[in-house]
């Protein structure tokens, strides 16, 4: 379990004190907001067609209208509450080559201890030049999340099960962000596997933290660059690389 608590800090350290990182950490968060912004705006611009729906059991209009925007309102918060592990991975998905170079520079700045560019103008040039394999490697991951994640859900519908599910999503959680660093070193699945067990409690841990603030609408929308530079430092640590 060692690190678990320790990477917080330095996970922090490492995206406000680098100007390129900070920059880096924006963009999922702002694509995470950006998502919620969309939502919302496409349930209160079809708020109309609730009415319409509601005209058919009810005779005057007011009244129609005025169950329209319940639901509407009903609707915006169950979004703010439902956005949870699921919008994390699909704001992952869209923002993992900012996640990838995040991750990478925060190995290099810990582990060779070299300057980092802190030109912000290359970083976006990194950004591009890497998207094509990132997304490759984002699609094999989400594969991957998807199989296991059924069987969470299945766990989850059996009260005996419940908590293996809880423990299992937690350590998926986990997974969806050290594959940066996983992928960084080429490692194999089967490599990827053994490193899973071996720190299986320290990950799943981190993961229950995270699982925890994904719950916490708005809060989540920071969540994909924290995680990203906390399980990296996490990573780094567990493979004796650098000392917290």
């Amino acid at each position: 379990m060692k690190g678990v608590i320790k990477s917080f800090p330095m996970a922090l350290k490492m995206i406000f004190t680098d100007p390129v990182n900070f920059v880096l950490s924006l963009f999922p968060t702002i694509i995470a907001f950006a998502l919620y912004i969309f939502t919302v705006a496409t349930i209160y611009s079809n708020s109309e067609s609730f009415t319409s729906l509601f005209k058919g059991y009810i005779y005057t209009d007011a009244h129609a209208s005025f169950l329209a925007k319940i639901l509407t309102v009903i609707l915006i918060i169950l979004v703010f509450f439902l956005m949870s592990w699921t919008f994390v991975i699909v704001v992952g998905i869209i923002s993992a080559p900012f996640n990838s170079l995040l991750s990478s520079r925060i190995e290099q700045k810990l582990v060779t201890r070299m300057i980092m560019d802190e030109d912000q103008k290359h970083a976006i040039e990194q950004v591009k030049s890497s998207m094509v394999a990132t997304f490759k490697n984002e699609f094999k991951k989400l594969l991957f999340l998807a199989v296991m994640g059924v069987f969470a859900f299945l766990m989850n519908l059996i009260p005996v099960l419940a908590p293996v599910g809880v423990f299992l999503v937690a350590t998926l959680l986990a997974v969806q962000f050290v594959d940066y660093s996983w992928s960084r070193h080429n490692m194999h699945f089967s490599d990827c596997l053994k490193d899973i067990l071996k720190n299986i409690l320290p990950f799943s841990a981190g993961g229950a933290i995270f699982l925890a603030l994904v719950a916490i609408p708005l809060v989540n929308a920071f969540v994909p660059a924290f995680a990203t530079s906390y399980f990296t430092v996490l990573w780094l640590a567990r493979q004796r690389k650098i000392e917290l």
